[in-house]
């Protein structure tokens, strides 16, 4: 599938075409996949929104959002079409749960908090539920710092940048910038597939390494990593295998950003803009994969 240049394996827009979901004429919301975002805190309730609104715009049929009833209020002010899950930080363990079996996969961490409860239920979740996870920003801390042993994961994608790679090694942010190719190597022998986001971000699966070709500074804004979660969290619910749903979702992603710089340049872009390009960069995949002409 993949290309090589000067060596390195690198996914691009022609491999993007190929993954693509295809779209058939008698499907309903549920052939599009349903996504569980947990996430939001009082100081983040917007991250988990924004990781929602990638979803539904990357194709998801159902994203419902598991988190406090302030931020479910916020998101559903925010994002009406998104279901509200409604827990208190006190029962997210255990019986939240239940929950989950409703979706084809979850995206858990954006904006969550760095609470007791919170590191317990993202350990119990990546312990407990089978079903395709993606864990993100303080997810991904609760990673670092459960007391739990949390076994690697087939079906699972990381999407740290460095300082959170950083935390998982047990090396400094300057160790993971010089050392990226070994950095999601060991990240993902240790936890799954793995995207290094940053600069020429690094896909790394059961030995495999591919570099993305898409994204540039216009991407670094906050809630851009919120966003991608959702985009590949939808490719993951619709089938694809983490690898897969992270080149692609990472792809998409920095067309998007590509897409809007053409028109706005790299300042002053929002992570509610790229989501909602993706939809036009999907289009425009979707034309070339099926040679048909553009919408005017």
């Amino acid at each position: 599938m993949f290309c090589r240049e000067n060596g390195v394996v690198v996914f691009d827009r022609e491999d993007a075409l190929k993954l693509i979901p295809p779209r058939l004429s008698d499907m309903n919301k549920t052939d599009r996949g349903r996504v569980l975002v947990a996430g939001g805190s009082k100081n983040y309730p917007g991250a988990p929104a924004l990781s929602a609104l990638a979803a539904l715009r990357s194709g998801s049929g159902i994203v419902s959002l598991l988190s406090s009833p302030e931020v479910c209020h916020v998101c559903a002010c925010r994002l009406p079409e998104a279901v509200q899950l409604p827990r208190e930080e006190a029962a997210w363990t255990g019986a939240s749960l239940e929950e989950l079996p409703r979706a084809n996969a979850a995206v858990a961490g954006p904006g969550l908090g760095r609470s007791r409860a919170v590191v317990s239920f993202v350990a119990d979740l990546w312990e407990k539920w089978d079903k395709p996870l993606l864990v993100d920003g303080d997810g991904l801390y609760a990673l670092a710092v459960s007391s739990k042993e949390c076994p690697l994961r087939g079906n699972a994608v990381l999407t740290p940048h460095e300082g959170e790679a950083a935390r998982l090694l047990g090396w400094t942010p300057q160790d993971v910038r010089q050392n990226r190719v070994d950095a999601a190597e060991r990240l993902s022998a240790r936890w799954g597939c793995v995207l290094l986001k940053g600069e020429g971000s690094l896909a790394a699966s059961e030995g495999k390494m591919i570099r993305l070709s898409r994204g540039g500074p216009e991407l670094s804004v906050p809630g851009s990593g919120d966003v991608l979660s959702g985009c590949i969290g939808a490719f993951l619910a619709q089938g694809l295998s983490p690898l897969e749903a992270a080149c692609l979702g990472g792809t998409l992603h920095g067309m998007a950003g590509s897409r809007l710089r053409e028109i706005m340049g790299v300042d002053g872009i929002l992570a509610s803009e790229i989501a909602n390009a993706l939809p036009l960069v999907l289009r425009s995949l979707r034309n070339l994969k099926e040679n048909t002409p553009p919408l005017v």
